[in-house]
């Protein structure tokens, strides 16, 4: 099923944290899911070349562990919403709550690596303990992170 489709029917009422971990659990990534759900859910603008962007955030940039998916998605959705076009704007907002963000997730999770955060599954990457564990981060941080824009 096409994400768009996927996010009407769910939309009908519920919120992005819903969305985000219902698509993560049918296969995108944490990026993905986050730029998709806030896009679905209208709650910033997002061009399909923007999401085309969050390919490349899987398990910490394409396997590497480093940072997280959901973190980058987030950085990246502040941006859109609040970052400066010109190097002459003030980028305030955008640093504050970017910022913000950022000391919310480290002090929830104790870590920004997806690696460290994961590292309890590092022998069984692909199990459902898993991904039930990285669909709940998704899910936590889209309702933070929607009350933060």
């Amino acid at each position: 099923m096409a994400v768009n489709e996927t996010a009407k029917k769910l939309w009908s009422g519920e919120k992005t944290q819903t969305i985000a971990r219902k698509l993560y659990l049918e296969g995108y990534s944490c990026t993905e899911s986050m730029l998709h759900s806030f896009k679905n859910a209208n709650v910033v603008e997002i061009s399909d070349e923007v999401l085309k962007v969050g390919a490349g955030f899987r398990t910490g940039i394409v396997g590497s562990g480093c940072l997280c998916g959901v973190l980058t998605a987030s950085v990246i959705i502040i941006g859109l919403k609040y970052g400066r076009k010109d190097k002459n704007e003030n980028n305030k907002i955008a640093d504050e709550k970017i910022k913000k963000f950022y000391e919310e997730f480290k002090n929830k999770y104790k870590a920004t690596c997806c690696r460290v955060i994961t590292k309890k599954w590092k022998e069984n990457f692909s199990s459902q303990d898993r991904k039930n564990h990285c669909a709940n981060i998704v899910s936590e941080m889209s309702v933070i992170l929607e009350k933060l824009l």
